[in-house]
Parts: C-alpha cells; sequence; structure tokens
C-alpha cells in the first residue's frame, strides 16, 4: 500500500514540476519576433538603424534592471508601447 501511494506522490510531483516549468527563452519564432519589433521601434522612433540600435540596447539594459527575467521580445513590445504613448 505504501509503496503504491509513493509512486502517485512521485507521478503528481513530476506533473506539478512539468507545469511550472517555464519556456525554453530563444528560439527562431522569438528572433523573428524581436527583429521584426526592433524593425517597428526604428520606423516609429524615426531613427537610423545605427542610433536606434544603440537606444534600443541601452532601453533594453535599463529595463532588464528594473524588471528582471523577461524574454527580449517582451523589452521590445514594452518599448513600443511606451513609444506610442509618449507620441500621443
Amino acid at each position: 500500500m505504501g509503496y503504491y501511494f509513493a509512486i502517485v506522490i512521485f507521478i503528481f510531483l513530476g506533473l506539478y514540476i512539468w507545469w511550472k516549468k517555464e519556456p525554453s527563452p530563444g528560439g527562431k519564432k522569438d528572433s523573428k519576433n524581436a527583429n521584426k519589433l526592433r524593425q517597428q521601434y526604428k520606423h516609429r522612433a524615426r531613427l537610423s538603424s545605427t542610433e536606434a540600435d544603440e537606444i534600443i540596447d541601452a532601453h533594453i539594459k535599463k529595463l532588464k534592471e528594473r524588471n528582471p527575467g523577461h524574454s527580449e521580445v517582451w523589452y521590445l513590445e514594452k518599448m513600443l508601447y511606451d513609444l506610442e504613448r509618449d507620441i500621443r
């Protein structure tokens, strides 16, 4: 009886860990989205590519300090949101 109980607990523990697991960062889809968002930022900010890249990288660095643990796509979406908010 105790053996079956231990197996059931082990299965539930494994399922819980699998369910709570963070998605793996990166990948082709995230990279494509990040590049697309960078291009959108450059277009909306009306900056040269070099200037925009420097600003984007610096802004992402600041956002990472304030809001750690997010993907690059999240930081770029936040930057675009803030840019649109400030334009209006």
